[in-house]
């Protein structure tokens, strides 16, 4: 039987999902995302004043930064919490119902859930 999409929640998201889920609707708004995820400024600005990129670009870039950073927990749900900061209901349903569906559910609940490893 399948949970619920919130049981996966906890789970590190893969940022091609995300970015198929996403970027069509939200890439004009990357740095805004990115402010979200706590992606520094300094970061975000090198971004901004690079031309050769497209905003689906600086969004992949974004990601990839967050998912490698720590910078908040790489997570399905502070993804959603990103989403719902910017009033994207639209999005949130749309990665819910990705999150629901049967083959996404059963991919995603057996990957260990998020842990970040603290440098001391």
């Amino acid at each position: 039987p399948n949970g619920s999409y919130e049981d996966v929640l906890d789970k590190p998201p893969d940022p091609n999902d995300i970015m198929d889920l996403i970027k069509n609707d939200i890439s004009s708004s990357w740095y805004f995302v990115g402010r979200k995820l706590y992606i520094p400024m300094k970061y975000r600005d090198t971004l901004q004043r690079d031309i050769s990129l497209t905003d689906t670009d600086k969004l992949e870039r974004i990601l990839n930064k967050w998912s490698q950073s720590g910078t908040m927990p790489v997570t399905w749900k502070t993804m959603l919490e990103a989403l719902q900061s910017l009033k994207r209901e639209d999005l949130i349903r749309k990665v819910i119902a990705y999150l629901e569906k049967p083959e996404n559910y059963q991919r995603y609940i057996s990957i260990n859930n998020y842990s970040s490893h603290p440098i001391f």
